[in-house]
């Protein structure tokens, strides 16, 4: 174990949750709940691939654990989702595996690897249902090829216990929850409700250059488009892997 760098983990996860005691967030998270999804049947939805890869079986196992947490999650009106306070520390003693992902600036391996699909998932879903994103983080590198794309850039969030944590809010006077399908080659996340919610229509407008993409997420809406969000990529090429 690396020993300074589990400590400064520690000092971040004090100083966030001091900062969620302060705000009065904390008391706002959404929790499990002993009905989970019955009831609730109005559904978004989205589909993406699951790549093959060395380690895509220890990031089935990281998805399905995962998965299996958020889904017993209701959000009630008002209450605030965060990935990590749901999913937890990805730890192994929490049956987490090492897979592929993004540390330090490479391309590598760690305890975790592949939630990030999760996460973009849910973000994509929310801003396409319109909740309230208070918290996200796009990665550092795009690493994908044009062809091998399961998501429109721009539409990830990276999840780093401790550091980076995906959260919004739900704005209906109506609860909400997440239900998923995983196999071996597929994930499917739905959000459901018990109301009907428009889907936004969401825009992911891309900018290159010689070494970073430049991504603004954007909604349309009746009367002209609104900003969401403005993410920097850098290209995998121009890192060491």
């Amino acid at each position: 174990m690396n020993y300074r760098k589990e400590i400064k983990r520690q000092v971040r996860l004090l100083l966030r949750a001091f900062h969620d005691v302060r705000t009065g967030a904390r008391v706002k998270f959404a929790g499990p709940s002993p009905t989970g999804s019955r009831g609730l049947e109005y559904v978004v939805s989205l589909r993406q691939p699951i790549r093959p890869g060395a380690s895509v079986q220890n990031k089935l196992i990281n998805i399905r654990l995962a998965c299996a947490r958020i889904r017993q999650v209701t959000i009630r009106p008002g209450q605030i989702f965060s990935f990590w306070h749901i999913v937890g520390k990805p730890s192994e003693s929490n049956g987490f595996r090492r897979s592929r992902n993004i540390v330090a600036g490479r391309l590598g391996e760690d305890v975790g690897g592949g939630l990030c699909q999760v996460s973009g998932m849910l973000y994509h879903l929310a801003l396409m249902a319109g909740l309230e994103v208070q918290e996200r983080h796009p990665h550092s590198l795009d690493i994908y090829r044009e062809e091998e794309r399961p998501a429109p850039l721009g539409s990830d969030a990276t999840v780093v216990f401790g550091y980076k944590d995906l959260r919004f809010i739900n704005p209906y006077p109506f609860p909400l929850s997440f239900s998923f399908e995983v196999s071996d080659n597929q994930l499917v996340c739905q959000l459901t409700s018990s109301r009907f919610i428009a889907k936004k229509q969401v825009r992911f407008q891309r900018e290159s250059s010689a070494d970073r993409e430049i991504v603004t997420t954007v909604e349309v809406t009746e009367t002209g488009e609104k900003i969401l969000a403005v993410s920097h990529y850098g290209k995998l090429n121009h890192f060491p892997c």
